[in-house]
């Protein structure tokens, strides 16, 4: 059964103004509202929704396997259940046969398109990004949010 969004739609989902459906769940003055994963780990689920456009079951997902390790940080943008985006480490990159990189050393970003066959080169590609680093997790959360076109600027004083 295909997605119900097209590859195009993912597209304009991902780049669109979001902004948080529940804006109190960031209250001024006080943390980010991470939960405890594990003994060491920190996760948030944040629902979205378009600044302007219909309603989509839309989640912005951080996770911390080590919350004061960046190289265990991962985010998820999840689209009707699916992972759309995601971003995560990785320390020494992986090749396919014959050289061709398929997951870059350093930062990168999932580009998955549920659409495709799961044997598709292009059903999740890795794109490195090289200006993002990440000092911890509160500038995590923000540098993912900023890729993602999420906007936090009502609770720029609370991060």
């Amino acid at each position: 059964m295909p997605f119900q969004y097209t590859s195009i739609q993912i597209g304009e989902i991902v780049r669109a103004a979001k902004v948080l459906r529940r804006p109190e769940a960031l209250e001024e003055g006080k943390p980010l509202p991470f939960t405890s994963c594990g003994t060491k780990g920190k996760k948030l689920d944040l629902i979205l929704d378009l600044a302007d456009g219909p309603l989509v079951d839309l989640r912005f997902h951080v996770h911390a396997g080590i919350f004061d390790n960046p190289e265990t940080f991962e985010a998820a943008l999840i689209l009707s259940h699916v992972r759309v985006r995601g971003v995560g480490w990785h320390a020494t990159g992986k090749k396919r046969l014959y050289g061709k990189q398929v997951i870059p050393r350093g930062w990168h970003q999932n580009v998955i398109d549920p659409n495709l066959p799961l044997d598709s080169a292009d059903f999740n590609r890795h794109l490195p990004l090289p200006n993002f680093n990440p000092a911890d997790l509160t500038a995590f959360f923000i540098a993912t949010a900023r890729l993602w076109h999420i906007d936090l600027t009502f609770a720029e004083g609370l991060l």
